[in-house]
């Protein structure tokens, strides 16, 4: 991955109709929608408003789960969307979008028919939501299920809830002209946006903008100095600094609380530390490239193949590089060892700063490397790469031999299965439990502690898991047709 030197953060090519708008032609070309069907017949077929509970004890030696299973209602998604079905990342609650072009949520019709509707996105405390939706070539957003103003266009990907659930922001358009609506305010018009930013306090948003030419950052509705191009800005943690990319003429810089640091020929994404007093980023000189870190120039290599990754306390960092044809890791500094190639996104600290794992390949096979030790070698490992338990104990990884697919968990193997949902491992908050979702069959089921749970079409959110408490597991599933809720209790 070479050093970014075009972090322009806009697209030119078409600000009309942003969300997928070929539903009913869509159905008619696959025999999957006729005018003629009564409309009583297709709610009927799309919500079912009973509820029950299905309990059931499954037990051996070491495990017993108590699982509960309430019916909410009938897989009812567009196949068109990209992501037709969300669920909230508490695991709560569930929005489709319907054949029909309306929002199911939970299980019951939310709000009226439209022409198109856009994907619907949860608050970050699952209690709110919010959709892109059209009607007589006009568009505007539904937030909680009131509908905003109406505009030629609305960027459908930029809606955004604040850190605190309470702000919205978005970007909508009248004739070839942009601006931002912040809480159903409309800001400054601009012939480009980008996407809202809000601070972690919720209390600012900053977005990217375009005006006769030139690029500028705004913030709280004032625009910062302008130049010929700009990224999109991050604030720290603490809210209190703000910083993005910027060119002017051939040189490129961060711009840190309106200040212009040091020129190089190329510069990356701002990235700062946990407690937000550092700021990190890939910088390119001379065709080589280097990390900066508070400031300061570590060593030139190749190529810099990955971001940044701060340990949780912020004292350790690590990042991916490259030399001639060998990839390897710095970690605080220091190559770790050398390897045909890297997963860049595998690289992970423990919450307790102390360790590191990460992904690397050698004579076309994967192992894990964790503190600078390499393990057993496989055909492939996950993408998501390992996972720590929270203590930072325990260690688990999805790895593949031959067509096959399996978790290691502390060096120790597990049972082969014919697929693993890809982000699905996750360990309970005191890292007693490890779940993930399995394919074996044809069928979905949770594994927990390797103990194998009750079978499903499919395990929904890409087979993710949420843990209520240390022993309460909550996931949505799908069987013959239908979404449940499923809760189990660990014993």
């Amino acid at each position: 991955m070479e050093c970014n030197h075009s972090l322009n953060p806009f697209d030119y090519r078409s600000h009309k109709k942003p969300f997928r708008c070929l539903a009913m032609l869509y159905h008619k070309k696959n025999g999957l929608y006729s005018p003629k069907m009564p409309k009583k017949a297709l709610l009927i077929s799309i919500v079912i408003l009973f509820f029950f509970n299905i309990t059931i004890f499954a037990q051996d030696k070491t495990l017993t789960r108590i699982v509960t299973e309430r019916l909410i209602g009938s897989a009812n998604y567009s196949p068109w969307l990209p992501e037709p079905l969300k669920i909230s990342s508490n695991k709560r609650r569930l929005a489709q979008v319907g054949y029909k072009q309306f929002l199911i949520l939970d299980g019951k019709i939310y709000g009226r028919e439209y022409d198109n509707i856009g994907t619907p996105v949860f608050s970050p405390n699952g209690k709110r939501i919010a959709h892109a939706a059209e009607l007589a070539t006009r568009q505007f957003v539904v937030i909680d299920g009131k509908e905003g103003k109406k505009y030629d266009f609305v960027k459908e990907e930029s809606l955004t809830f604040s850190p605190d659930s309470l702000r919205v922001a978005y970007v909508a358009g009248v004739g070839n002209k942009s601006f931002m609506v912040v809480d159903g305010n409309e800001e400054s018009y601009y012939d480009a946006i980008g996407v809202p930013v809000f601070s972690p306090d919720s209390k600012q948003v900053a977005y990217a903008a375009e005006l006769d030419g030139r690029q500028f950052v705004v913030i709280n509705n004032i625009e910062d100095k302008p130049f010929d191009v700009v990224g999109t800005p991050v604030f720290n943690s603490e809210s209190n600094r703000i910083a993005y990319a910027a060119r002017l003429n051939d040189k490129w810089f961060m711009v840190v609380n309106g200040k212009e640091q040091k020129q190089y020929q190329g510069v990356g994404a701002p990235i700062f530390s946990p407690d937000g007093k550092r700021l990190a980023y890939i910088a390119q000189q001379n065709n080589k490239q280097f990390m900066v870190i508070g400031g300061k120039a570590g060593d030139e290599y190749d190529v810099i193949i990955s971001n940044l990754v701060f340990s949780t306390d912020g004292k350790r960092n690590a990042y991916a590089a490259q030399k001639q044809d060998l990839q390897f890791v710095v970690v605080d500094g220091v190559i770790d060892a050398f390897y045909d190639s890297i997963n860049a996104e595998s690289i992970k600290f423990s919450s307790n700063s102390k360790r590191l794992a990460y992904t690397a390949q050698y004579r076309e096979k994967w192992r894990v490397i964790v503190d600078g030790v390499g393990g057993k070698l496989y055909d492939a490992i996950g993408e998501s790469g390992p996972v720590f338990s929270p203590d930072g104990n325990r260690l688990a990884y999805m790895c593949q031999v031959n067509d096959k697919w399996l978790v290691v968990l502390d060096k120790s193997e597990g049972k082969y299965y014919d697929n693993i949902g890809e982000d699905s491992l996750t360990f309970s908050p005191d890292g007693k439990y490890l779940v993930y979702s399995a394919l074996s069959n044809d069928k979905w089921f949770i594994v927990v502690n390797r103990k194998e749970g009750r079978r499903y079409d499919d395990i929904l959110a890409g087979g993710n898991v949420s843990f209520e408490s240390n022993d309460v597991i909550r996931y949505f599933a799908e069987r013959g047709g239908f979404i449940y809720v499923v809760e189990e209790k660990l014993k």
